[in-house]
Order: structure tokens, then sequence, then C-alpha cells
């Protein structure tokens, strides 16, 4: 009964199934959309004060922190107020993850959640219970910058349950028919190709990593590809070639954004540009460089740490997120007052291998979009100990010796004597737990290490 009952609640229209805050989220995003700075920034200023005002009175760990420090909300005036008031990091929450409960909220009024975590360690949070429609306001909105509207079907090629039998399944909540990324054999992804034109999906929304894969077995098996309006790539760092790639073989743009279970920062690129514009209205958002300043100039690199507006069951003020960033320009074509990211990389510091000398290698250094992998059709960087790493490759039937030789003196040429590189080759390289797929898997973490970082490179565009 309850399946039954929950099919048919959603296909009620958007504005009834997702929720009390869909609506009035996306009506209040339409109407702020093209305010100017000045206007925008009272409105993060008064969230602000309403949230710190929540947080002396009702959140335990900060009514302690804010009297041991002497801060009082009542002061507050600016977006850089918040510099005052030290970082929030994970190792924190789970130390402290009672105190950060609100103490007027019943557990009733708020919804337990988890992030993947990093180093094999997931985050338990909680956000408020109707929070879903806002956040889905907000993806709606960044996406109707490609043409998007939330009745608008698509294919959804994420890491989602399905069906055993199938791999595929209709989810009449999301109005997206969910493909198994889990299963991208080649008679899978004909058939996910013929369903998604016999459907004609509008958009595909997907990992890059497993639309990257999609089009490897497409061009191998000599199948057109589906035709979309555009590609929503999710919750992947976008490496430079795969975007060019993807759009030359699929022949609709790749609209990217960057966000997290988190919900403290969200970023997308618009209609004119692919510079990431930090939404102001979902957070306050600092992007913060290694010395602990702020970054401000183009090109200049920091961590992204965020605020929360809107999450009253357990609020994250100045949490840092993990995930790094480069400053873009002052302004984009587009005419929104919203500050720009030439680049994000979701949990950077996961991104980088660790040589002998403690250097740390970027993939962005390492350049994976050469011919050198032309027969290979999945590869994954596997390191157990500084200055080794094991290069997992799963061949095509042309790979030979040639090719094994051609790899290592590029990676060699790249990184030189400060990685020992041994080549294996396994049948099948897995998946993460949610269906992502990770270049580097590191069995150490790099939080305690002191080492030169390696700055990120310009995105190709």
């Amino acid at each position: 009964m309850k399946a039954l009952l929950r099919s048919i609640y959603h296909r009620l229209p958007p504005p009834l199934c997702y929720g009390p805050l869909f609506s009035p989220t996306l009506m209040a995003l339409q109407d702020s959309e093209h305010w100017d700075e000045d206007r925008l920034i009272r409105y993060q200023v008064s969230k602000l004060r309403t949230m710190l005002h929540h947080c002396a009175l009702h959140v335990p760990y900060y009514s302690r922190l804010f009297r041991k420090i002497g801060f009082d909300p009542e002061t507050f005036r600016a977006p850089s107020y918040l510099a005052v008031l030290p970082f929030l990091d994970k190792d924190t929450i789970r130390a402290n993850l009672p105190d950060l409960l609100a103490d007027n909220l019943t557990p009733n009024q708020r919804i337990y959640f988890t992030t993947g975590g990093t180093m094999g360690q997931p985050l338990g949070l909680y956000n408020m219970r109707h929070s879903g429609g806002r956040e889905r306001a907000f993806i709606f909105t960044q996406w109707a910058r490609v043409g998007f509207q939330s009745s608008d079907r698509r294919a959804m090629l994420m890491g989602w349950p399905v069906s055993k039998q199938r791999h595929w399944r209709y989810d009449h909540l999301e109005r997206a028919v969910i493909f198994s990324n889990f299963h991208m054999t080649q008679d899978n992804v004909a058939r996910y190709s013929d369903v998604m034109r016999r459907k004609k999906l509008v958009f595909l929304h997907c990992y890059p990593s497993a639309v990257v894969d999609f089009i490897r077995h497409l061009k191998e098996l000599s199948i057109e590809p589906p035709r979309f309006r555009a590609i929503l790539g999710a919750s992947e760092n976008l490496y430079p070639g795969q975007k060019e790639f993807i759009e030359s073989f699929m022949g609709a743009r790749l609209f990217s954004w960057y966000g997290h279970s988190e919900n403290v920062v969200l970023a997308a690129q618009c209609e004119v540009s692919n510079f990431y514009h930090i939404f102001p209205q979902y957070s306050a958002t600092e992007v913060i460089r290694e010395d602990g300043q702020p970054a401000e100039k183009e090109g200049e690199v920091g961590e992204l740490v965020g605020t929360s507006f809107d999450n009253f069951a357990m609020p994250l003020i100045r949490y840092r997120t993990g995930d790094w960033a480069v400053i873009g320009p002052t302004r984009c074509a587009c005419g929104r007052n919203y500050r720009l990211l030439k680049e994000t990389r979701g949990r950077w510091r996961q991104e980088m291998l660790v040589g002998k000398l403690d250097n740390l290698i970027s993939m962005t250094a390492i350049n994976l979009h050469t011919d050198v992998f032309d027969n290979v059709q999945q590869l994954q960087f596997y390191q157990r100990e500084k200055g080794r790493v094991e290069l997992r490759l799963k061949r095509k039937p042309e790979y030979t010796d040639r090719d094994s030789q051609r790899i290592l003196a590029a990676l060699e040429e790249k990184m030189g004597d400060t990685m020992d590189i041994s080549l294996v080759f396994p049948d099948e390289i897995p998946l993460m737990p949610r269906g992502k797929f990770r270049f580097i898997v590191r069995e150490f973490d790099l939080s305690n290490m002191v080492a030169g970082e390696v700055p990120l490179e310009k995105p190709s565009r």
C-alpha cells in the first residue's frame, strides 16, 4: 500500500509532490536572480543574523563557543564578520554531534543522513525534514539555465538502485528513467541507448565518469548516441579533456555544478560561460587559502567553507568542506551578481598521489587524455604508501606490451623519480559504494602531512 500510494503521490505536479518549500523557494530564486550586489549582501546579512541568534539560544555547542570567544550575534553587520568564528571540521562534528542539534526542534522536525565520507569514514548529519524541496528548487533553477523544466523527463546514470533483471527503471518522483552504471556492459549499454531514444528523454543526468564509460561502449559498438538538450554532470570532478570528449561525441553541452550532501555551498555554470556561479541565496560561502586568509584575486586557490542559511536542525557555521576551488573573474556576461569560480575540485586532496619527497601530484597534472591510453578501457591509481603506486588497467583486446611501455614512459616523464609505478590488469575495477568512480584510491590520509601543494591548473574551456 505504501508503494502504491507513493507512486500515486509522486505523479502529482511538482509543486505538490516536492514538499512545502519547493514552490516558495523557486519563486524567491526567480525574483532574486538579478538583484544588485548590495541587495544580495543585505539578504545574506539578514539570513546569517537569524541563524547566529538561533545558534546562540538553541544550539549548545555554539552557545558555549560564543560565550568563550565573546561573540554577540547582535554585533553582526556583514558576511565578513564570520571571520571571528573558528572553522568547523568533520572531526569536531563527530565529537560534538548531540550538542550541535538545536534543542527547540523535535526529532520529527529533522532528518538524519550520511555523507559518502573520506578515507572510509562516513559523516552523520541532520537537516530540516522538508529541506529536500528547497534543495530541489535550487537544482531546478540552475538547470533552467540550459532549458530544463520541472516537467521534463531525463535519463539518470549515477549509481541508483535498479531492477536486477533489466538494470533500469522509471522513478515517478524524479520523473526520470534510472539506469545502473554498475552494469555497463556492451549489451546493457546498447539497451540503455535504445530505451533513451524510445522514451524521448530530454536530459542526461549523470556522473562524468559514467557518461565517459557509456560513450566508450557506444563507440566500440558503432552506435550513434541518444540526443539530449544538455548533459547534467554531477557529483564528481570534471577533468581537463573530459568535457570536450563528452560534448564532441554526444553533441550536447555538458553543464556542470558543484554541491554536496552537507548543503553549505552550491555553485553552477550558466548559459553563457563555464564559470561556476556561487548561489548567494543558498549559504554564505568563503574560499580560504592555506594560510587562513580569504582567496579574493582571480586565479587564487582555496578551500570552500560554507555557513548554513536554513538548516536550523543542525547549523553548520564556517564548515570546512575539504573541497578546493580557483577564484574566477569579477563579472560574467550573464549579468548575475554572483561570485565566480574558474574551477572546483571535490575532495581535492583525495585526487592526489604522494611522491617519495611528500610531493603531491594532481590528476590534472598527470593528464590522462593522451593517446597512450587508447587501448585502455578504464584505469585507476591505487596507493598504499607514498612514493609507490599501483596503476590498475582494464585492457581492451588490442592492448599489447607496447602500450605498457608507452604508459610507463609517459607517467615517468610526468612524475620523474619520485614515484615507483607498477601495472596490474584486473578484469574489473569496482565502483565506490554510491556508484561513483575514483581515479585515485589512497589508503592513507593527507591531513597531517606537510607537503608542497600542487596548484590547480587552468581548466580547459
